[in-house]
């Protein structure tokens, strides 16, 4: 069973995803803002199959905690969520081979094939 760190600063759309994330068999570890995402992440004892950001997020974006989590954790894979698809054009030149993008609103089927393509 994989382990998600996720980050998304709206409490309902954390909810949301954490639901959909366990109901999908994942263990989650919910954070609401990049700092406290990047804390949970550097924690001892914590290791993650896979971080799920928020682009936009208040402090710490999620383009930065992605960053900041892949030099701690190399083996970490990224699902950066968006509501603004635009912003797939802006991190194209910025995505990492183990990192993909899904545009908010998603479905649970399309974020399981997300995650299982960056799992295997």
């Amino acid at each position: 069973m994989a382990n998600i760190l996720l980050v998304e600063d709206l409490s309902a759309s954390r909810e949301l995803y954490a639901t959909m994330l366990k109901n999908l068999n994942y263990e989650v570890t919910e954070a609401a803002n990049g700092e406290e995402g990047l804390e949970i992440a550097k924690s001892e004892g914590q290791s993650f199959d896979l971080l799920v950001t928020d682009l936009v997020l208040p402090g710490i974006g999620g383009l930065e905690l992605a960053s900041e989590v892949y030099s701690h954790c190399p083996d970490i894979k990224i699902l950066i969520i968006s509501g603004y698809t635009e912003d797939m054009v802006i991190l194209e030149d910025h995505l990492k081979a183990n990192t993909v993008f899904l545009a908010k609103p998603f479905e649970v089927e399309s974020l399981n094939a997300r995650i299982k393509g960056l799992l295997g």
